[in-house]
């Protein structure tokens, strides 16, 4: 396996997708800068991290919720004088159910965090990354990115957002040295579907969901080969092609009724 010098910075990086995607880079070279608001657990994907690279991980406790978050986490870790050559947008939330029966305060928090702090982290080490022979940017979007969908219209929405974003700055950076890759994975086996309060599809989602691992080999695979996009495993990436040719409305309705037949009566968990 090709070893590569540098750090990585993952954001959300103390369990799930963050921790697996962290392991696996790990595994081909990089030294970790890892951040999540879970200090114990960050800690231990950082040592099992040192382990797998034999390079000195660095942690920043962190709560991305924090309006300065991006701003600390960029200081922090350009403070830190290392060789930034990778930087994964990974943390975010979820959030199920119809829309008036959603707070607007809880909404508005989980599309800062999955849009704004990812733009901003950007922003900030971005110059730092273009002055590498070679750097990567690697954006966690969803599978719900390609439809509109009933029960998860911001989250949807900050998800295609994500994409559409990651694949402009692709555009606008082909040139230079970093490569700009973005992530659409399906249902993943994290416990996503009880912090987005979705009891009612735990189930359906430890049937047909991928385990981090998983998703993580895929995504850093596609990452270090300068792809534009991924979906990760063959069924999802049978229904996002599916998905490419029906009509817009077609691909509403199916998406939404999966979700909108498992509500509660109160439009929430």
């Amino acid at each position: 396996m090709p070893k590569n010098s540098g750090y990585a910075l993952v954001t959300g990086a103390s369990q799930g997708l963050g921790k697996a995607i962290a392991l696996e880079l790990a595994r081909h070279g990089y030294g970790m800068l890892l951040t999540a608001r879970s200090g114990e657990a960050l800690r231990a994907t950082a040592t099992e991290a040192e382990k797998i690279s034999g390079k000195p991980s660095h942690v920043l406790e962190q709560d991305l919720f924090a309006p300065d978050a991006a701003t600390r986490i960029a200081q922090w870790a350009l403070g830190l004088n290392v060789e930034l050559t990778c930087l994964v947008n990974n943390a975010g939330q979820g959030l199920w159910g119809m829309f008036t029966a959603l707070s607007a305060e809880e909404q508005l928090a989980m599309m800062r965090l999955n849009m704004d702090v990812p733009v901003a982290l950007t922003h900030a080490l971005l110059p730092t990354l273009q002055k590498q022979p070679r750097s990567h940017l690697l954006n966690i979007s969803s599978m719900t990115a390609y439809s509109a969908m009933a029960t998860f219209a911001a989250y949807s929405a900050s998800k295609a957002f994500v994409r559409v974003w990651s694949r402009s700055l692709r555009i606008e950076l082909e040139k230079g040295p970093v490569s700009v890759t973005v992530v659409c994975p399906g249902s993943i086996i994290t416990g996503f579907t009880q912090r987005a309060r979705m009891m009612a599809m735990d189930q359906l989602a430890r049937k047909f969901g991928s385990s981090p691992e998983v998703v993580a080999k895929s995504s850093v695979k596609a990452m270090l080969s300068g792809k534009a996009e991924v979906v990760p495993g063959l069924l999802n990436r049978i229904t996002a092609g599916v998905q490419g040719i029906l009509p817009d409305a077609l691909n509403e309705r199916m998406a939404s009724g999966i979700y909108l037949k498992r509500l509660p009566a109160g439009g929430a968990e």
